[in-house]
Protein backbone atom coordinates (compact mmCIF):
# COMPACT_ATOMS: atom_id res chain seq x y z
CA UNK A 1 0.00 0.00 0.00
CA UNK A 2 1.57 3.28 -1.13
CA UNK A 3 1.07 6.10 1.37
CA UNK A 4 2.22 9.35 -0.21
CA UNK A 5 2.22 13.03 0.69
CA UNK A 6 2.35 15.35 -2.33
CA UNK A 7 3.36 19.02 -2.21
CA UNK A 8 2.92 21.85 -4.72
CA UNK A 9 4.21 25.27 -3.59
CA UNK A 10 2.88 28.27 -5.52
CA UNK A 11 3.66 31.97 -5.34
CA UNK A 12 1.03 32.72 -2.66
CA UNK A 13 -0.10 29.25 -1.60
CA UNK A 14 0.98 25.72 -0.80
CA UNK A 15 -1.22 22.86 -2.01
CA UNK A 16 -0.63 19.42 -0.57
CA UNK A 17 -2.46 16.18 0.02
CA UNK A 18 -2.43 12.60 1.24
CA UNK A 19 -2.92 9.72 -1.21
CA UNK A 20 -3.11 5.98 -0.62
CA UNK A 21 -2.50 3.79 -3.66
CA UNK A 22 -2.81 6.99 -5.76
CA UNK A 23 -6.33 7.57 -4.40
CA UNK A 24 -6.98 10.92 -2.74
CA UNK A 25 -7.67 10.75 0.99
CA UNK A 26 -7.60 14.54 1.46
CA UNK A 27 -6.05 17.70 0.03
CA UNK A 28 -5.52 21.14 1.49
CA UNK A 29 -4.47 24.57 0.24
CA UNK A 30 -2.85 27.09 2.58
CA UNK A 31 -3.10 30.59 1.12
CA UNK A 32 -0.84 33.52 1.99
CA UNK A 33 -1.56 37.17 1.33
CA UNK A 34 0.85 39.18 -0.77
CA UNK A 35 2.12 41.29 2.11
CA UNK A 36 3.01 38.18 4.09
CA UNK A 37 5.13 36.88 1.20
CA UNK A 38 6.69 40.23 0.29
CA UNK A 39 8.40 40.59 3.68
CA UNK A 40 10.76 37.78 2.67
CA UNK A 41 13.47 39.19 0.40
CA UNK A 42 14.94 35.75 -0.28
CA UNK A 43 12.69 32.92 -1.49
CA UNK A 44 14.16 30.27 0.80
CA UNK A 45 13.47 32.44 3.84
CA UNK A 46 9.89 31.16 3.37
CA UNK A 47 10.98 27.56 3.90
CA UNK A 48 10.51 27.26 7.66
CA UNK A 49 7.00 28.68 7.90
CA UNK A 50 5.75 26.79 4.82
CA UNK A 51 7.18 23.52 6.18
CA UNK A 52 5.75 24.11 9.65
CA UNK A 53 2.30 24.83 8.23
CA UNK A 54 2.35 21.45 6.47
CA UNK A 55 3.71 19.59 9.50
CA UNK A 56 0.96 21.06 11.67
CA UNK A 57 -1.72 19.67 9.36
CA UNK A 58 -0.03 16.26 9.17
CA UNK A 59 0.05 16.14 12.96
CA UNK A 60 -3.64 17.02 13.15
CA UNK A 61 -4.41 14.28 10.63
CA UNK A 62 -2.39 11.70 12.62
CA UNK A 63 -0.41 10.73 9.55
CA UNK A 64 1.46 7.46 9.92
CA UNK A 65 4.67 6.42 8.21
CA UNK A 66 4.89 7.33 4.53
CA UNK A 67 6.21 5.34 1.59
CA UNK A 68 7.12 8.46 -0.38
CA UNK A 69 6.90 12.24 -0.43
CA UNK A 70 6.60 13.79 -3.89
CA UNK A 71 6.89 17.47 -4.73
CA UNK A 72 6.41 19.57 -7.79
CA UNK A 73 9.86 20.11 -9.25
CA UNK A 74 11.46 23.52 -9.46
CA UNK A 75 13.69 25.01 -12.13
CA UNK A 76 16.58 22.56 -12.02
CA UNK A 77 17.63 22.95 -15.64
CA UNK A 78 16.90 20.63 -18.61
CA UNK A 79 15.98 17.09 -17.51
CA UNK A 80 13.98 14.20 -18.92
CA UNK A 81 10.46 13.59 -17.66
CA UNK A 82 9.77 11.40 -14.64
CA UNK A 83 10.87 11.14 -11.00
CA UNK A 84 14.11 12.45 -9.50
CA UNK A 85 15.39 11.40 -6.09
CA UNK A 86 15.83 14.39 -3.81
CA UNK A 87 19.43 14.40 -2.65
CA UNK A 88 21.87 17.09 -1.58
CA UNK A 89 22.91 17.87 -5.15
CA UNK A 90 19.31 18.56 -6.14
CA UNK A 91 18.64 20.61 -3.00
CA UNK A 92 21.74 22.73 -3.59
CA UNK A 93 20.81 23.32 -7.23
CA UNK A 94 17.32 24.56 -6.37
CA UNK A 95 18.40 26.78 -3.50
CA UNK A 96 21.66 28.25 -4.80
CA UNK A 97 21.67 27.87 -8.60
CA UNK A 98 18.16 27.55 -10.08
CA UNK A 99 17.41 28.52 -13.68
CA UNK A 100 14.92 31.09 -12.35
CA UNK A 101 13.53 31.94 -8.92
CA UNK A 102 10.09 30.43 -8.42
CA UNK A 103 8.14 29.15 -5.41
CA UNK A 104 8.26 25.61 -6.81
CA UNK A 105 11.99 25.61 -6.01
CA UNK A 106 10.98 25.28 -2.33
CA UNK A 107 9.19 21.99 -2.90
CA UNK A 108 12.14 19.61 -2.81
CA UNK A 109 13.48 20.92 0.50
CA UNK A 110 10.02 20.80 2.07
CA UNK A 111 9.47 17.23 0.81
CA UNK A 112 12.90 16.13 2.05
CA UNK A 113 12.13 17.39 5.55
CA UNK A 114 8.63 15.89 5.62
CA UNK A 115 10.23 12.56 4.70
CA UNK A 116 12.73 12.84 7.57
CA UNK A 117 9.85 13.09 10.04
CA UNK A 118 7.34 10.66 8.54
CA UNK A 119 9.12 8.36 6.06
CA UNK A 120 9.60 4.63 6.53
CA UNK A 121 13.14 3.27 6.49
CA UNK A 122 13.00 2.57 2.73
CA UNK A 123 10.98 5.66 1.75
CA UNK A 124 12.34 8.28 -0.63
CA UNK A 125 11.46 11.86 -1.49
CA UNK A 126 11.12 12.81 -5.15
CA UNK A 127 10.34 15.65 -7.47
CA UNK A 128 8.29 14.68 -10.51
CA UNK A 129 8.06 16.22 -14.00
CA UNK A 130 9.71 19.51 -13.03
CA UNK A 131 9.06 22.78 -14.82
CA UNK A 132 12.23 22.34 -16.89
CA UNK A 133 11.48 18.93 -18.45
CA UNK A 134 13.19 19.04 -21.85
CA UNK A 135 12.94 16.20 -24.38
CA UNK A 136 12.68 18.45 -27.44
CA UNK A 137 14.12 17.20 -30.70
CA UNK A 138 17.23 19.14 -31.66
CA UNK A 139 15.85 20.88 -34.75
CA UNK A 140 12.96 22.30 -32.69
CA UNK A 141 15.43 24.31 -30.61
CA UNK A 142 16.94 26.34 -33.46
CA UNK A 143 15.76 29.91 -34.10
CA UNK A 144 16.77 32.46 -36.72
CA UNK A 145 19.19 34.16 -34.31
CA UNK A 146 22.26 32.14 -33.39
CA UNK A 147 22.43 33.48 -29.83
CA UNK A 148 18.84 32.44 -29.04
CA UNK A 149 17.53 28.89 -28.66
CA UNK A 150 14.00 27.76 -27.88
CA UNK A 151 13.67 26.31 -24.38
CA UNK A 152 11.25 23.97 -22.67
CA UNK A 153 10.06 25.63 -19.45
CA UNK A 154 6.39 25.34 -18.58
CA UNK A 155 3.42 23.35 -17.29
CA UNK A 156 4.93 19.92 -17.91
CA UNK A 157 3.57 18.24 -14.80
CA UNK A 158 -0.06 19.02 -15.66
CA UNK A 159 0.28 18.58 -19.43
CA UNK A 160 1.97 15.18 -19.18
CA UNK A 161 -0.64 14.07 -16.62
CA UNK A 162 -3.39 15.07 -19.06
CA UNK A 163 -1.66 13.26 -21.94
CA UNK A 164 -1.41 10.10 -19.84
CA UNK A 165 -5.06 10.44 -18.79
CA UNK A 166 -6.50 10.95 -22.28
CA UNK A 167 -4.66 7.84 -23.44
CA UNK A 168 -6.00 5.81 -20.51
CA UNK A 169 -9.51 7.19 -21.09
CA UNK A 170 -9.39 5.74 -24.61
CA UNK A 171 -8.02 2.31 -23.66
CA UNK A 172 -4.50 2.88 -24.87
CA UNK A 173 -1.22 4.02 -23.33
CA UNK A 174 0.77 7.23 -23.34
CA UNK A 175 3.70 5.36 -24.89
CA UNK A 176 1.57 4.36 -27.90
CA UNK A 177 -0.01 7.76 -28.51
CA UNK A 178 0.71 11.07 -30.23
CA UNK A 179 -0.95 13.92 -28.34
CA UNK A 180 -0.93 17.74 -28.35
CA UNK A 181 -1.78 19.43 -25.04
CA UNK A 182 -2.37 23.15 -24.44
CA UNK A 183 -2.40 24.48 -20.86
CA UNK A 184 -4.41 27.72 -20.79
CA UNK A 185 -4.12 30.10 -17.85
CA UNK A 186 -2.36 33.19 -16.61
CA UNK A 187 0.47 32.02 -18.82
CA UNK A 188 -0.23 29.43 -21.53
CA UNK A 189 2.10 26.74 -22.84
CA UNK A 190 1.64 23.73 -25.11
CA UNK A 191 3.47 20.50 -25.87
CA UNK A 192 3.69 17.74 -28.47
CA UNK A 193 3.94 14.20 -27.07
CA UNK A 194 5.20 11.44 -29.36
CA UNK A 195 5.06 7.91 -28.02
CA UNK A 196 5.85 8.90 -24.44
CA UNK A 197 8.23 11.84 -25.01
CA UNK A 198 7.66 15.59 -25.15
CA UNK A 199 9.32 16.25 -28.49
CA UNK A 200 8.32 19.90 -28.96
CA UNK A 201 7.07 22.73 -26.79
CA UNK A 202 5.65 26.24 -27.20
CA UNK A 203 6.42 28.60 -24.33
CA UNK A 204 4.22 31.41 -23.00
CA UNK A 205 6.06 34.06 -25.03
CA UNK A 206 6.07 32.47 -28.49
CA UNK A 207 2.62 32.31 -30.13
CA UNK A 208 -0.60 32.52 -28.08
CA UNK A 209 -1.33 35.30 -25.66
CA UNK A 210 -3.03 34.39 -22.38
CA UNK A 211 -4.63 36.04 -19.35
CA UNK A 212 -1.41 37.89 -18.42
CA UNK A 213 1.22 37.16 -21.10
CA UNK A 214 1.70 38.82 -24.46
CA UNK A 215 2.57 35.71 -26.42
CA UNK A 216 4.46 36.28 -29.67
CA UNK A 217 4.69 39.87 -30.91
CA UNK A 218 5.82 41.42 -34.23
CA UNK A 219 9.41 42.45 -33.47
CA UNK A 220 9.33 45.48 -35.76
CA UNK A 221 6.46 46.86 -33.68
CA UNK A 222 8.01 45.87 -30.35
CA UNK A 223 11.48 47.39 -30.82
CA UNK A 224 10.35 51.06 -30.62
CA UNK A 225 8.55 50.32 -27.33
CA UNK A 226 11.74 48.80 -25.94
CA UNK A 227 13.54 52.09 -26.43
CA UNK A 228 11.11 53.80 -24.08
CA UNK A 229 11.39 51.49 -21.05
CA UNK A 230 13.81 49.42 -19.01
CA UNK A 231 14.22 45.67 -19.43
CA UNK A 232 12.62 45.14 -16.01
CA UNK A 233 9.58 47.28 -16.84
CA UNK A 234 9.21 45.69 -20.28
CA UNK A 235 9.36 42.23 -18.73
CA UNK A 236 6.58 43.23 -16.33
CA UNK A 237 4.45 44.55 -19.18
CA UNK A 238 4.92 41.43 -21.30
CA UNK A 239 4.51 38.86 -18.50
CA UNK A 240 2.11 40.41 -15.98
CA UNK A 241 0.20 43.23 -17.68
CA UNK A 242 -0.33 41.84 -21.19
CA UNK A 243 -2.83 39.46 -22.78
CA UNK A 244 -6.42 39.81 -21.59
CA UNK A 245 -5.23 42.18 -18.85
CA UNK A 246 -3.85 44.62 -21.45
CA UNK A 247 -6.62 44.24 -24.01
CA UNK A 248 -9.64 44.27 -21.71
CA UNK A 249 -8.40 45.57 -18.37
CA UNK A 250 -9.02 42.27 -16.58
CA UNK A 251 -7.73 38.71 -16.63
CA UNK A 252 -11.00 37.29 -15.28
CA UNK A 253 -12.46 35.25 -18.13
CA UNK A 254 -15.85 34.88 -16.44
CA UNK A 255 -16.13 38.68 -16.19
CA UNK A 256 -15.17 39.01 -19.86
CA UNK A 257 -17.80 36.49 -20.92
CA UNK A 258 -20.42 38.41 -18.95
CA UNK A 259 -19.39 41.52 -20.89
CA UNK A 260 -19.78 39.61 -24.15
CA UNK A 261 -23.27 38.45 -23.15
CA UNK A 262 -24.10 42.10 -22.40
CA UNK A 263 -23.14 43.08 -25.96
CA UNK A 264 -19.43 44.03 -25.71
CA UNK A 265 -18.34 43.42 -29.31
CA UNK A 266 -14.65 44.17 -28.73
CA UNK A 267 -14.48 41.68 -25.85
CA UNK A 268 -16.00 39.09 -28.19
CA UNK A 269 -13.33 39.85 -30.80
CA UNK A 270 -10.53 39.49 -28.24
CA UNK A 271 -11.74 36.04 -27.11
CA UNK A 272 -12.07 35.00 -30.75
CA UNK A 273 -8.48 36.16 -31.31
CA UNK A 274 -7.36 34.24 -28.22
CA UNK A 275 -9.04 31.07 -29.51
CA UNK A 276 -7.47 31.49 -32.94
CA UNK A 277 -3.99 31.84 -31.44
CA UNK A 278 -4.48 28.76 -29.28
CA UNK A 279 -5.50 26.83 -32.40
CA UNK A 280 -2.47 28.13 -34.31
CA UNK A 281 -0.24 26.93 -31.49
CA UNK A 282 -1.80 23.47 -31.61
CA UNK A 283 -1.43 23.39 -35.39
CA UNK A 284 2.25 24.26 -35.06
CA UNK A 285 2.85 21.31 -32.74
CA UNK A 286 0.78 18.96 -34.88
CA UNK A 287 3.23 19.76 -37.68
CA UNK A 288 6.10 18.49 -35.53
CA UNK A 289 4.12 15.24 -35.25
CA UNK A 290 3.70 15.29 -39.06
CA UNK A 291 -0.07 15.39 -38.65
CA UNK A 292 -0.13 12.00 -36.93
CA UNK A 293 -2.09 13.16 -33.88
CA UNK A 294 -4.39 10.91 -31.88
CA UNK A 295 -5.81 13.51 -29.48
CA UNK A 296 -5.73 17.25 -28.78
CA UNK A 297 -6.32 18.28 -25.16
CA UNK A 298 -7.15 21.64 -23.60
CA UNK A 299 -6.42 22.02 -19.89
CA UNK A 300 -5.81 24.79 -17.34
CA UNK A 301 -8.24 27.35 -15.96
CA UNK A 302 -9.41 28.83 -19.25
CA UNK A 303 -10.39 25.38 -20.53
CA UNK A 304 -13.51 25.73 -18.32
CA UNK A 305 -14.87 28.21 -20.89
CA UNK A 306 -17.31 26.63 -23.35
CA UNK A 307 -16.81 29.61 -25.66
CA UNK A 308 -13.03 29.15 -25.84
CA UNK A 309 -13.24 25.36 -26.09
CA UNK A 310 -15.82 25.38 -28.87
CA UNK A 311 -14.02 28.06 -30.88
CA UNK A 312 -10.65 26.28 -30.62
CA UNK A 313 -12.33 23.00 -31.55
CA UNK A 314 -13.93 24.56 -34.62
CA UNK A 315 -10.49 25.62 -35.90
CA UNK A 316 -8.50 22.49 -35.14
CA UNK A 317 -10.90 19.53 -35.04
CA UNK A 318 -9.77 18.55 -38.55
CA UNK A 319 -6.40 17.47 -37.09
CA UNK A 320 -7.67 15.17 -34.33
CA UNK A 321 -10.46 14.86 -31.74
CA UNK A 322 -10.34 17.74 -29.24
CA UNK A 323 -10.78 16.78 -25.57
CA UNK A 324 -11.17 19.00 -22.53
CA UNK A 325 -9.59 18.50 -19.07
CA UNK A 326 -10.26 21.84 -17.35
CA UNK A 327 -8.30 22.97 -14.31
CA UNK A 328 -5.10 21.35 -13.17
CA UNK A 329 -4.23 17.83 -12.07
CA UNK A 330 -0.88 18.45 -10.44
CA UNK A 331 -1.50 16.82 -7.05
CA UNK A 332 -2.89 13.61 -8.52
CA UNK A 333 -0.09 13.65 -11.12
CA UNK A 334 2.49 13.76 -8.32
CA UNK A 335 0.73 10.95 -6.47
CA UNK A 336 0.46 8.72 -9.52
CA UNK A 337 4.08 9.38 -10.42
CA UNK A 338 5.21 8.42 -6.93
CA UNK A 339 2.99 5.34 -7.00
CA UNK A 340 4.54 4.17 -10.29
CA UNK A 341 7.99 4.45 -8.73
CA UNK A 342 6.95 2.59 -5.57
CA UNK A 343 5.48 -0.23 -7.69
CA UNK A 344 8.57 -0.40 -9.94
CA UNK A 345 6.61 0.68 -13.02
CA UNK A 346 9.04 3.61 -13.33
CA UNK A 347 12.62 4.00 -12.22
CA UNK A 348 13.53 7.17 -10.37
CA UNK A 349 16.45 9.15 -11.76
CA UNK A 350 19.45 10.56 -9.93
CA UNK A 351 19.83 14.28 -10.56
CA UNK A 352 23.03 15.41 -12.25
CA UNK A 353 23.66 19.14 -12.53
Amino acid sequence: MGKIIVINPGATSTKFGYFVDAQEEWTKEIKYNGDEIKKYNVLFDQFEFRLNDILSVLEEKNIEKLDAVVSRGGLVGPVKSGAYIIDQALLDKLEFDPVLEHASNLGAKIAYNVLKKYGTEKAQAYIYDPVTVDEMIDIARITGLKEVQRKSIGHHLNMRAVAIKVAEDHDTTYERSNIVVAHLGGGSTASAHRKGKIVDFVSDDEIMFSAERSGGLPLKELLPLMKETSVKDMSRRLRSEAGLQSLLGTKDLMEIEERIEAGDHYAEQVISALSLQIAKTIATLSTTLKGDVDYICLTGGMAHSDRVFNQVKSYINYVAPVKRYPGEFELIALAKGGERVINNKETANNFQS
